[in-house]
C-alpha cells in the first residue's frame, strides 16, 4: 500500500507543480516575457558581461524548472521529486550570488530563506537544526541532520547579512552556529595525534565538527565550512567563542592535508562502546575539490578575523595544490575537472576568489575554471523550456553529456553551473 501511494504521489506531484508554476507565470506576467536568447554572441562579450549573461540565462531557466516558489518546493529533477537540504542549500547559494550582482534577486532570497522553515526541526519549541528532508509543514521536520548542510546555509545567511545589513539573516546564521557548537563539536586531545606522528603543539586546543548527527567521523566537508562560518561570525560579532572554534577546527584540518597539498576526505578514530573517541586510527578517503575550496576560504576568513598572515600562507599553498591536482590538461586545450559534481567545483572557485585579493596567482587558477566552463557552455548548452525543462550544462565540462539526458539534470549540478558563472561575474565585476 505504501508503494502504491508513493507511485501515485510521483505521478500527481509533477502535474500539480507544473500547473502551479504555469499559474504563477501567467498571473505574474512572466509567461509572456521574452527569455534570454543565446545566439552565440555572448562569447564575444567582455568577461564580466559574458559571465553575467550566462549566469542569468542558466539561473532563470533553473528557477523556472526546479523552484516552485509559490509552494516553496525545490525538485531534484525538473518538476519531479522533492530535493534534499543539500540541493536547497545550492538554491540559497545561487540566489545569494545573483543578489550580489543584481539586488532585484533579494526578494527571491527572502522567499528561499522562508522556505527553509520546511526543513527546520523544532522539538519542544527549540531549534534543533535543519533536517536532511523537507517536511509537509513549517518547523515540522523530524528526519536527521547533516551538519555540513547547515554550515552551507549559515555561510550564505551570513553573506546576505553583509549584503543587506538585515539582522534577521545574522540571527539565523548565529542560531545555526550555536547549534553546531553544542551538538556537532568535539574536543580532541592533541597527544592522540602526536602519538601517531603528527607534529602538533600539545598545549594548543584542538577539536572538530562531526559530519552528521550519527557522530561517526570528522570530515573535511564539515570542518572547512565550519572554519569559514565561525571565523566570519567572529569578525562580524567580535565573539571569541566563534573564533576559538574556528581555530580549533582549522588545526584539525591540518592533520588531513596530504603530502601533495590536497586533503583526505575524513579522519577515522578509535572509539569505545559509548562512541567516545579514544585514539586516532588513520585518515581516509580521496580528495574532492570542495574539500580544498572550503579550507582555502576558511583560512582567508581567519586572516580577515585575526590579521595573522600564516593563514594566508596556508591558503596560498592549498590553492596552488588544488589547481595542480584537480585542473588537468585535456585534448580540448583547456583544463579538465573531475566529472560528477559541479557543486564541488563551485566551492573550490569560492576559495580561489576569496584568496584573489591577497594572491595574484589565484587569477591563473580562476582562469583555468573559466576556460573549462566556457568550453562546456559553447559546446554542450542544452535546449530547454521552463517549467518542463531547463537550458543547462553537463557535469562533465570537457566530454559533455555522454549518455545522460539534459532534461534529467540533477538540480544541484544545474544550479552549480549557474553559480560558477555568477561567481566569475562577481570576480570580474567593474571596479566601484
Amino acid at each position: 500500500m505504501r508503494d502504491f501511494f508513493r507511485n501515485v504521489s510521483r505521478t500527481v506531484l509533477p502535474c500539480l507543480l507544473i500547473a502551479a508554476q504555469l499559474f504563477s507565470m501567467l498571473s505574474g506576467g512572466t509567461f509572456f516575457q521574452p527569455r534570454l536568447k543565446e545566439d552565440g554572441g555572448s562569447a564575444a562579450l567582455p568577461a564580466y558581461e559574458k559571465d553575467l549573461f550566462r549566469a542569468r540565462l542558466l539561473t532563470e531557466d533553473y528557477l523556472g524548472a526546479y523552484w516552485f516558489e509559490g509552494v516553496k518546493v525545490l525538485t531534484n529533477r525538473p518538476h519531479k521529486d522533492i530535493e534534499s537540504n543539500w540541493g536547497y542549500g545550492g538554491l540559497l547559494q545561487l540566489t545569494y550570488k545573483m543578489a550580489l550582482l543584481d539586488k532585484a534577486y533579494l526578494p527571491r532570497c527572502e522567499e528561499v530563506v522562508e522556505g527553509l522553515r520546511y526543513f527546520r526541526r523544532e522539538p519542544d519549541g527549540r531549534f534543533d537544526g535543519y533536517s536532511y528532508t523537507r517536511a509537509f509543514c513549517k518547523d515540522g521536520a523530524t528526519q536527521g541532520v547533516a551538519y555540513d548542510d547547515n554550515m552551507w546555509l549559515a555561510r550564505d545567511l551570513t553573506g546576505l547579512y553583509e549584503l543587506t545589513g538585515e539582522r534577521k539573516y545574522l540571527d539565523l546564521a548565529r542560531e545555526i552556529a550555536d547549534y553546531l557548537i553544542a551538538d556537532a563539536f568535539v574536543e580532541l586531545d592533541p597527544r592522540m595525534f602526536i602519538d601517531k606522528g603528527w607534529a602538533l603543539d600539545p598545549s594548543e586546543p584542538l577539536g572538530g565538527f562531526y559530519w552528521d548527527d550519527r557522530h561517526e567521523a570528522l570530515h573535511v566537508c564539515s570542518n572547512g565550512p565550519a572554519v569559514q562560518l565561525m571565523a566570519a561570525l567572529a569578525r562580524l560579532t567580535g565573539e571569541e567563542r566563534y573564533l576559538s572554534h574556528a581555530v580549533m577546527a582549522y588545526r584539525f584540518l591540518q592533520t588531513l592535508v596530504r603530502s601533495d597539498g590536497v586533503f583526505h576526505d575524513l579522519m577515522v578514530f578509535e572509539k569505545d562502546a559509548g562512541n567516545n573517541i579514544t585514539g586516532v586510527a588513520h585518515p581516509a578517503g580521496p580528495p574532492y575539490s570542495y574539500n580544498s575550496g572550503s579550507p582555502i576560504t576558511g583560512a582567508v576568513e581567519l586572516y580577515r578575523a585575526t590579521g595573522d598572515s600564516a593563514y594566508l600562507d596556508c591558503a596560498k599553498y592549498w590553492a596552488k595544490s588544488a589547481d595542480a591536482y584537480f585542473a588537468r590538461d585535456s585534448a580540448a586545450g583547456v583544463k579538465d575537472y573531475p566529472a560528477g559534481n559541479v557543486w564541488f567545483h563551485s566551492i573550490l572557485l569560492n576559495g580561489f576568489t576569496a584568496l584573489a585579493p591577497y594572491d595574484a596567482q589565484a587569477a591563473v587558477y580562476i582562469g583555468h575554471m573559466q576556460d573549462a566552463i566556457d568550453y562546456a557552455y559553447e559546446h554542450y548548452l542544452s535546449d530547454g523550456s521552463p517549467p518542463f525543462s531547463a537550458r543547462c550544462l553537463p557535469d562533465d565540462w570537457i566530454d559533455g553529456w555522454g549518455d545522460k539526458n539534459p532534461k534529467e539534470q540533477w538540480v544541484l549540478d544545474a544550479g552549480a553551473n549557474a553559480t560558477v558563472y555568477a561567481t566569475l561575474a562577481w570576480y570580474h565585476r567593474p571596479a566601484g
